[in-house]
């Protein structure tokens, strides 16, 4: 489902600016990534759900960290890891399974599945959703560009002033370029304050200041959108304002998604949008 136009990157030296904000990963670089954000990957088979993991029971394999909620879970682990290990490294299974745009991402721990006893992450629940409308597929698709993907440049997770969760990251793709996976953006200030309540255009510019700060701090402009997933409680009131919808978040694409979501993280909340953007 994504694919674009080589004509749509831009020269790669823009990516060099996400150096500075990601100052702190590039530092820990050497160190081992913490897997599934340090939640317990048997736990999803042995309590049916996510639990954090602790760092008292760690162990490391397949060049990651893994945590795990006791020692009795660490232990199963070691005994038969690949019984556990969540499918492609603990990287988004939607991410990995992408036709013309495959690539590593970080996941939420609460998207989660398990499909013929493997299991299965995704960047968000959104994500998770759409990929299991044609799971077959897509497993029999990862699975096969897995191997030519397994060295392929970790997520750059940037920071400030993107402190969503999801992340924001900087992806490689697997057949060149990267993308500026640009989390859920809510209408909230740097204060954390709900901007807009029950006015849409005051949303839409507040996520729109959001989306193009997120972007900046990784390299990228609203001119590199590739396309959007909007999650709005009236999409009706939303499509009023297609001049704003231009202007933070790019023309209309084919590939943009609005789903109607009638409870976001605050009832003050109208909309949430998540933003791809293509840089070289």
């Amino acid at each position: 489902m994504w694919r674009f136009s080589s004509a749509l990157l831009k020269p790669i030296a823009v990516l060099l600016g996400i150096v500075s904000v990601t100052a702190v990963s590039a530092a820990r670089a050497d160190e081992p990534r913490l897997s599934i954000s340090g939640y317990d990957p048997v736990a999803y088979f042995a309590d049916g759900k996510p639990v954090p993991g602790k760092p008292e029971f760690e162990h490391l394999w397949h060049k990651a960290r893994w945590r795990f909620a006791s020692a009795e879970h660490r232990d199963l682990f070691v005994k038969e890891p690949n019984r556990y290990t969540p499918q492609y490294d603990g990287y988004c299974a939607m991410g990995v399974s992408g036709e013309g745009a495959a690539h590593k991402d970080s996941v939420d721990p609460h998207a989660w599945t398990i499909i013929d006893g493997k299991l299965y992450l995704a960047h968000s629940s959104y994500w998770l959703d759409v990929w299991r409308e044609n799971a077959e597929q897509n497993i029999k698709r990862a699975d096969a560009g897995w191997v030519a993907m397994v060295d392929l440049a970790e997520p750059v997770i940037v920071g400030a002033p993107c402190t969503t969760s999801p992340p924001t990251t900087v992806v490689a793709l697997r057949g060149g370029g990267h993308w500026v996976v640009v989390g859920p953006q809510i209408a909230r200030d740097e204060s954390g304050n709900v901007v807009g309540k029950g006015d849409m255009r005051a949303q839409i510019e507040q996520i729109g200041k959001n989306v193009g700060a997120c972007l900046k701090a990784g390299g990228a402009a609203v001119k590199d959108i590739v396309f959007t997933v909007n999650h709005v409680t009236e999409p009706g009131e939303f499509d009023k304002y297609g001049d704003l919808r231009v202007r933070y978040f790019g023309p209309p694409s084919p590939k943009s998604t609005t789903v109607r979501t009638p409870h976001l993280p605050d009832p003050d909340l109208l909309l949430q949008v998540e933003a791809f953007a293509a840089i070289q």
